[in-house]
């Protein structure tokens, strides 16, 4: 590079020191094409190695990253279609193969190891799939992300453990002054220019519960467990819940995807005594009758009209304490919002949130009684 960006400095810097390296930045800040002259650079003093870049989904990976990596190969006559092998997605530059793939290809998630892995915009991948990439890579991984995310992200491990390089479009030396001035445009968008602009994280507009904190679950006070079905995509949630005057305590028991009856039986078993109450999601009948033939105290919740906006205007009359074994409703806290469109929750982000609503109404006195 002519002129030094400080994301390949760093990077040159950083990946011989440590197991991952990570790039924060906001918009055209340089983070790719810094990347990218980092690997060029690798591949022009190494050979043999293998070399993985990743993204969300292999469309946009084509459309944004290799296409950006494919014209600086042909912009430093580095590029020969010989070495590009474009069914199997792998370019071979100086004896070192680089793969491109998409995250959505689950043959390529669980396939073979590599020894350097990149991960293009790391922030929009779930943390399973980054569960199977990491032990797959021999050497070193490199992630970029821009900070659009929620103020709990599986990113934050790896922020603590490996502190990013932060940076913004000021740090770009390429950009014209159009380029400026079109990004300077949006100072007045406190939102967008927060992360896009200085390249810092800031809260979520529209998060439907803000008043949270973390704290011990206080035991003294009566309680009821929530209980969310879910089996492919939506796991099954199991929350405990209690309330006083001013906080709602929540805490975290079960919150898993494809458990069978058997299997929440054993939890349900395993997790509270027998004499506990649980409120389920009454759009599963089945389920709950089979759980209470399996002598469980599991009823089933009451849905009311305007149930779902009725509960959250109430439980945001309070301070949600959540007690710090609880990752998932941390998570879903700083995720579940309102639609910009209409006045309703997204669906989405809400398990173990609804689970804790179905309690909430019993202990609150919502719902009909279930003590006996």
């Amino acid at each position: 590079m002519n002129k030094a960006n400080p994301n390949y400095t760093y990077l040159k810097k950083k990946v011989p020191e440590q197991r991952i390296t990570l790039l924060q930045g906001g918009t055209r800040s340089g983070k790719t094409f810094s990347t990218i002259y980092f690997f060029i650079w690798l591949c022009e003093n190494y050979n043999g190695l293998e070399i993985d870049i990743v993204r969300d989904t292999f469309t946009a990976l084509k459309s944004t990253v290799w296409k950006d990596f494919k014209q600086v190969l042909v912009n430093h006559n580095l590029y020969s279609p010989a070495n590009h092998n474009k069914t199997d997605h792998i370019y071979n530059l100086n004896g070192n193969l680089i793969n491109y793939y998409g995250a959505d290809d689950p043959a390529k998630i669980h396939g073979r190891a590599r020894d350097f892995l990149w991960i293009n915009e790391s922030n929009q991948l779930d943390e399973e799939t980054i569960d199977q990439l990491f032990p797959r890579t021999r050497h070193k991984i490199i992630m970029d992300y821009n900070p659009a995310m929620p103020t709990e992200h599986w990113l934050d491990k790896y922020i603590q453990q490996y502190p990013p390089l932060i940076t913004t479009y000021k740090d770009n030396p390429y950009l014209t002054p159009d380029q400026i001035r079109d990004i300077e445009s949006k100072k007045n968008n406190s939102y967008w220019w927060s992360i896009y602009g200085t390249g810092e994280r800031t809260k979520p507009i529209g998060v439907i519960f803000e008043n949270w904190r973390i704290d011990e679950f206080d035991d003294s006070l009566p309680f009821v467990y929530g209980m969310d079905f879910g089996y492919v995509n939506d796991p099954t949630t199991l929350i405990k819940v209690a309330k006083d005057k001013k906080n709602l305590y929540l805490k975290e028991y079960c919150y898993s995807k494809g458990m069978s009856t058997k299997q929440i039986s054993e939890m349900l078993t395993e997790q509270i005594n027998p004499d506990d109450t649980v409120i389920a999601d009454n759009a599963e009948p089945r389920l709950i009758a089979e759980l209470q033939e399996l002598g469980h105290r599991v009823y089933p919740c009451i849905k009311g009209r305007d149930s779902i906006m009725n509960g959250i205007t109430q439980m945001q009359d309070y301070t949600i304490v959540i007690d710090n074994d609880s990752p998932n409703i941390k998570k879903e806290l700083s995720n579940y919002r309102w639609h910009d469109k209409v006045n309703k929750p997204i669906d989405d982000h809400n398990h173990a949130i609804d689970a804790a609503r179905y309690a909430y109404d019993e202990i609150s006195g919502e719902a009909m009684a279930y003590f006996v």
